[in-house]
């Protein structure tokens, strides 16, 4: 009973929504009727409808977010080999203060858990270490965490679009339903375009960010490679020290 109450809602909903935006389709499909030359970009994003702002504003976000990426996600930046093969040598040493100036020196991963080890030392090597490995995951749970939103954003996109294109095909029968006069063709592929442009936009948001997704998620991959590899010695020298 109330799954059918909900489906008739929704189908109420959905038919007044249709009804609305068919309204708002007449100025553009009046000047598709007056140009030869088809549609221009703004007013294929106005005939994909509000829905085709939501996936501007994903696409932006992810440009953003991908900027960012390229900007941050570095292994020479977040885990340079020469920094931490010099940290070693001083932990091997067993210099102390030349290890703590270095790395306040730097920030990057390998700084920061060696800095952490440091300061939890006075509470015993076993409490030491379990604080190292607790912000070595952090800090690799931090890189993967950001790259999820470009995941994410490759499986909402398509949704969107797919919403536009139920919503673009209930205008295209609402033209066939509701009109009284002489259904004009026009109207009726106004509709449908809506239905292929929200398609085509989830896609076209979808394709790149899936594919700078993956790239990234190489990159983070490499990272934790490479911080778990310096780790484990950093965690044992940092462990013997007197």
């Amino acid at each position: 009973m109330v799954q059918l109450l909900f489906l008739s809602g929704l189908l109420m909903m959905a038919s007044v929504l249709g009804a609305q935006e068919m309204e708002a389709l007449k100025p553009i499909v009046t000047s598709m009727e007056q140009s030869q030359e088809g549609m221009t970009v703004w007013q294929l994003i106005k005939a994909g409808g509000s829905l085709m702002f939501v996936l501007l504003f994903l696409s932006i976000l992810a440009a953003a977010i991908i900027i960012y990426d390229f900007m941050t996600m570095k292994e020479s930046k977040l885990s340079p080999a020469a920094f931490a093969g010099e940290v070693i040598q001083k932990l091997e040493r067993g210099d102390k203060i030349a290890i703590k100036e270095l790395c306040e020196k730097q920030d990057n991963i390998i700084s920061r858990i060696v800095l952490e080890g440091l300061a939890k030392r006075s509470r015993g090597n076993v409490f030491a270490k379990e604080a190292m490995d607790s912000l070595a995951r952090k800090e690799v749970a931090a890189l993967w965490q950001n790259i999820s939103y470009l995941g994410d954003i490759a499986v909402i996109a398509p949704l969107v679009g797919l919403l536009g294109t139920v919503l673009g095909m209930i205008q295209a029968f609402n033209v066939v339903a509701f009109q009284t006069a002489v259904v004009k063709p026009i109207l009726l592929a106004g509709g449908v375009a809506k239905a292929m442009v929200t398609t085509a936009g989830g896609l076209s948001v979808a394709i790149p960010t899936l594919m700078f997704y993956s790239y990234f998620r190489g990159r983070v991959q490499q990272i934790t490679n490479t911080v778990e590899n310096y780790c484990a010695d950093i965690i044992k020298l940092v462990g013997e020290l007197k």
